[in-house]
């Protein structure tokens, strides 16, 4: 059995805790949009009312005290607050869902993945400049279609983070202090994470969980592209081939429920293209045997999911130009799409 579906309790908690999550995020944009302040300011002996939009004061004047202007301040002031208490009461029933997750037994995202796709989420990276590909990006697809892949198939000790160096990377926070490249990201999820080697790709952390970060190999030969997202100790991006199939797909989004009961966000390359590259792995003669068993087991699980539950997503030619035809023709007579 590749995959079982979810029963109702399971699908009726998930949903709730996708809207909640989904209310949580327009509450922090809404509370973000009173970042800053404002307040009374003397210029030339009169008072003006002041936005300030960060912790240096810059903003901008919004006239001369008024009753006004006094009524501005006082709708922002009650505003903000409503939007602050709304904030802290949606954490605190978020909190309470998790309950309810780990109840019904939806929880599926290794704790690890899950705190680490947060914080890609929080600097505004995730979908920007990386996406997560590999195994765990079986945790979208089954997420999107209602079901649970086997523990076997999902089985793995490693998150593959794909950059796409096409995007200009910008790392975008509320605090004032930001983290140097992917490692220090990821730090914030755990800090116990370590590059082994200078110059790797790798970060470990102390429960031998790894974290792997690549990109495709450039179009050109001659080409130069960034290797690093951050400074000379973060991680350096191996070049992978053929990773640009991925890199060309539609992203796919989906909400995912963390083992500790908590939803994320995961941005992932489309199912077909998943199911594809996966299929095309388990052909390459200097691909492990062990682990091209598996790619074809995945690509199997994937591409039979598709039909039978997000059918919107069909195999079709011109939606998969991204791919050689020629390994379309074949994956489309492996899934048995004829």
């Amino acid at each position: 059995m590749l995959y079982r579906e979810m029963n109702d309790n399971q699908r009726r908690v998930f949903i709730d805790t996708v809207q909640l999550y989904e209310a949580l995020g327009a509450a922090l944009q809404k509370n973000r949009s009173y970042k800053g302040g404002m307040h009374w300011k003397k210029a030339k002996g009169r008072e003006y009312l002041f936005r300030s939009r960060d912790r240096y004061g810059y903003g901008k004047s919004l006239g001369p005290r008024s009753q006004e202007t006094e009524k501005i301040l006082a709708d922002f002031r009650r505003a903000k607050q409503q939007a602050k208490s709304r904030l802290s009461a949606l954490k605190d029933r978020l909190k309470e869902q998790a309950r309810f997750c780990r109840a019904a037994m939806i929880q599926r995202v290794p704790r690890t993945v899950a705190a680490i796709l947060r914080v890609l989420d929080q600097y505004n990276i995730l979908g920007r400049n990386v996406i997560v590909i590999g195994t765990n990006a079986m945790y979208a697809y089954e997420a999107a279609a209602g079901v649970f892949f086997d523990r076997s198939m999902m089985s793995t000790k490693d998150m593959d983070i794909l950059w796409d160096t096409r995007s200009k990377l910008t790392l975008v926070t509320n605090s004032n202090r930001k983290p140097d490249g992917l490692l220090g990201i990821i730090r914030k999820a755990d800090r116990s994470f370590e590059v082994i080697r200078s110059g790797d790709f790798r970060a470990v952390n102390r429960d031998g969980y790894m974290v792997d970060l690549i990109k495709p190999f450039p179009k050109k030969i001659m080409e130069k592209e960034p290797i690093r997202i951050g400074g000379a100790d973060d991680l350096k991006a191996v070049e992978i081939r053929n990773l640009h199939w991925l890199i060309s797909s539609p992203k796919f989004e989906q909400i995912v429920i963390g083992d500790d009961g908590r939803p994320s966000l995961i941005i992932v390359p489309d199912p077909r293209t998943f199911a594809l590259h996966k299929f095309w792995l388990s052909s390459q003669d200097d691909r492990e045997p062990v682990k091209k068993q598996r790619d074809r087991a995945q690509a199997m699980a994937v591409g039979k999911l598709i039909i039978e539950h997000l059918p919107q997503y069909r195999f079709d030619v011109a939606e998969l130009r991204m791919f050689p035809l020629e390994v379309v023709q074949k994956a489309t007579e492996f899934f048995d799409l004829s």
